[in-house]
Parts: C-alpha cells; sequence; structure tokens
C-alpha cells in the first residue's frame, strides 16, 4: 500500500507563527528532518527535487544555478555534460 502524505507548506508556515492573544510567535525548527521508505519530492511550480532511498537525487527546473563563496565541486565516477 502506497500511503502519500501532502503538506501545504504555506499552511503550515502560516499556523506556526500565528499568535494568540499574548503569546509570541513560535519559533521554527533549527532541524527539519523528513523520511520516507520509497521517495520525498519537494515541488515548487516547474521545480522539483527527489530523493530515493538508493541515493539517487533528481533535480529538475527550467533555469538551475549553482553558487559557493568558495569551492563548487562536482565529483563522481563519470561526469557528462550535455
Amino acid at each position: 500500500m502506497n500511503e502519500t502524505l501532502e503538506i501545504d507548506l504555506d499552511q503550515l508556515t502560516a499556523s506556526h507563527t500565528r499568535t494568540k492573544a499574548n503569546n509570541p510567535p513560535l519559533e521554527p525548527p533549527a532541524e527539519l528532518e523528513l523520511t520516507a521508505t520509497q521517495r520525498i519530492v519537494l515541488r515548487c511550480g516547474k521545480s522539483s527535487l527527489t530523493l530515493y532511498p538508493n541515493g539517487k537525487i533528481v533535480l529538475r527546473g527550467q533555469y538551475i544555478l549553482s553558487e559557493a563563496d568558495d569551492v563548487n565541486r562536482i565529483a563522481g565516477g563519470r561526469i557528462e555534460l550535455n
């Protein structure tokens, strides 16, 4: 049986920071860990990041930018460009 849990992070953020009478807003957690047995997908419009348990990561988007103030390293058994 495949189960999918969809969470609207806009809703989560809104409810997480909402204040009630005289209560300060809650601080977001310092760390957030998501665990799944088959895959984790983060999606926003035409962009997505998919993580698989075998170590495969798929990053999709119309424009992908990689920036680093120091070293921006690509390492792998084989690197294919175009």
